[in-house]
């Protein structure tokens, strides 16, 4: 059996990666193999003593008789059973401290991978993380991170496999060389008889990775748009292509079962064959005595079943890696998106206001904005409105600087964006976006998004800004009331006035909405265009919207058509940029 490269590949990361506890590993399972390999020497003589007269006749026999003549023991049958039971305990024993590290070893290398690509992930630019299926990423942390624990769960069994082996390949040498070699060759060939059940068993399960990807991330959207599907009757159109990922899913298991069972079910009788050989053989022309050969039987048949056990491990390890490699690649691919170039300076507080220099964006070959220019002073309501698709969401990532211009800059106080601490600067920006992300959680959690470092007193404060808090106070339990999956316990208008609650909890310099009254009725919206118009002065405001409602409270209105901006009104504190 030879590894290929990809498992290799493998065992040097997690050796890399958690080079104390591997090596505490290897101490163990080489203190249980020593263990074992005394009880195992003790054999032979034992067998001597229970056929024989009593005395020992072999080489190995008179070894062990001299050991414990060391420490004033003879050779006796209680003697030496209970040497070899004290062997196998505390090889017990060993395995025991063994299993558990490797199961906690096992259990940390799906945390660190998890942590790991999450880290990577909130690290990249906006531009590849919103282009990142969710079903993807959920695959990977949940399934993905799983099974690549699993590999490593496999690599130590093909570890301790190879240990045990080596042990026995020692012991069967000191009884007899030809035996060692025999028993070498013939569980080497049946592994290789055995061999292309592995590569089924990997086709199998880099089937199993891909599939479970694609059906996680085909459920994930489907379940999230849910609602318009139960409503249009269409569950009969989905249920097919979801039907059809399960059982092509179902097919890969199927066969890596198989794979498996196959070569379990073959091994013992080509296992047995060659023992049925090899007693022929040591019978009929070696002359072997019985109490050897019933160690040599005993030794031959335990080292064939440990290569049996590193080919399973082996065989369960190519179901695994696919999946551990899969999830390593959205980390570095991730990673190699991180967001770069965030500057050292920083503004204290928005005090002059937003500009946007002659700024110009492409998607691809798109061109979204053509040398935009635009002016939002400090304490004022701007709306930038614009039929859909005409770069109105571009411009408020620009100034949130989720993206970065292509050319002109975006300034705040004369500081370019691209020069603050980006960290920083967000923190001052309170961000409403026009799809809510609302948690299957209280009021509260839903407002600090688990910041412990915000009180309750400032969350009714931000409730009452929002005009949340009388429909909040009147919930059953207030702050601590579950609001359901999105929000689906309350209405729309109150979902919007927890977002916008949330944007204001922690005293933003600037509040940006994007497209806050769209779905919203006529009351809703006229409600909440109130409560803005009340936060003007206090916040310095950008919303994008096409509704007249919002235009007709705010300080200044941009229009966007075709790339260009041009002012539709300006208040009497504007002063207009380019």
């Amino acid at each position: 059996m030879v590894l290929d490269e990809q498992s290799v590949g493998l065992g040097r990361y997690f050796i890399r990666s958690y080079p104390r506890r591997t090596a505490l590993l290897v101490v163990l399972l080489i203190l249980a193999g020593m263990a074992e390999g005394v009880g195992l020497v003790t054999l032979l003589p034992l067998v001597e003593i229970a056929v024989g007269d009593g005395s020992t006749d072999s080489g190995l026999g008179r070894a062990v008789e001299e050991f414990l003549g060391i420490f004033g023991l003879d050779p006796t049958l209680g003697v030496l059973l209970m040497v070899i039971v004290a062997g196998m305990t505390v090889k017990a024993g060993f395995l025991w401290l063994a299993g558990n590290q490797v199961g906690f070893t096992a259990a940390q290398i799906a945390t660190d991978l998890r942590l790991l690509l999450i880290r990577a992930l909130l690290r990249a630019r906006w531009s590849y993380f919103s282009g990142q299926p969710v079903g993807h990423v959920a695959n990977a942390i949940g399934n993905e991170a799983h099974r690549a624990a699993g590999a490593y769960r496999e690599v130590c069994t093909l570890l301790a496999g190879m240990i045990q082996a080596l042990i026995y390949l020692t012991v069967a040498a000191l009884v007899s060389w030809q035996v060692a070699l025999f028993a070498l060759l013939g569980a080497g060939g049946i592994a290789f008889v055995l061999r292309r059940f592995v590569g089924i068993a990997r086709r199998a399960g880099a089937g199993q990775t891909v599939i479970f990807k694609s059906l996680t991330a085909r459920l994930t959207d489907v379940l999230q748009g849910i609602k318009p599907i139960k409503a249009m009757g269409r569950e009969l159109n989905i249920l097919p292509l979801l039907e059809r990922e399960t059982l092509d899913l179902n097919e890969a298991l199927r066969a890596s079962i198989r794979a498996s069972e196959t070569r379990k079910a073959f091994h013992e009788p080509l296992l047995v064959l060659l023992i049925a050989v090899g007693i022929y053989v040591a019978v009929s022309w070696a002359g072997q005595p019985f109490s050897a050969l019933m160690v040599m039987t005993f030794l031959f048949y335990r080292l064939a079943g440990q290569m049996n056990l590193i080919q399973g491990a082996y065989q369960a390890l190519a179901v695994c890696e696919s999946a551990f490699w899969s999830l390593l690649g959205q980390v570095t691919a991730a990673e190699a998106e991180a967001e770069q170039g965030s500057g050292e300076r920083r503004v204290a507080q928005v005090s002059r206001g937003i500009t946007m220099r002659d700024v110009t964006f492409c998607y691809g070959d798109h061109k979204v904005l053509d040398h935009v220019s635009l002016s939002v002073p400090a304490g004022t309501f701007a709306a930038i409105v614009g039929p859909s698709g005409a770069g109105k969401t571009t411009i408020v990532d620009l100034i949130v600087g989720l993206h970065r211009p292509q050319g002109g800059s975006v300034v705040v106080d004369d500081v370019p964006v691209e020069e603050l601490r980006v960290e920083a600067w967000r923190h001052m920006i309170g961000y409403v976006p026009q799809e809510m992300l609302l948690f299957h959680d209280t009021v509260m959690k839903n407002v600090t998004l688990g910041d412990d470092g915000i009180s309750r007193d400032e969350v009714w404060e931000a409730l009452r800004k929002a005009g949340a808090r009388d429909f909040v106070q009147q919930l059953l339990d207030g702050l601590d009331t579950v609001i359901g999956e999105r929000g689906i316990k309350l209405s729309g208008g109150q979902r919007q006035r927890i977002a916008v609650a949330r944007a204001l909890v922690r005293r933003p310099s600037v509040l940006v909405l994007d497209e806050v009254t769209t779905a919203l009725d006529p009351r809703t919206e006229a409600e909440l265009c109130s409560t803005l118009k009340a936060l003007k002065g206090e916040v310095t405001i950008v919303a994008v919207s096409h509704q007249p409602a919002l235009m007709a409270v705010a300080d200044v209105v941009y229009r966007l058509e075709d790339g260009s901006v041009t002012l539709e009104r300006a208040g009497s504190s504007q002063a207009v940029a380019g």
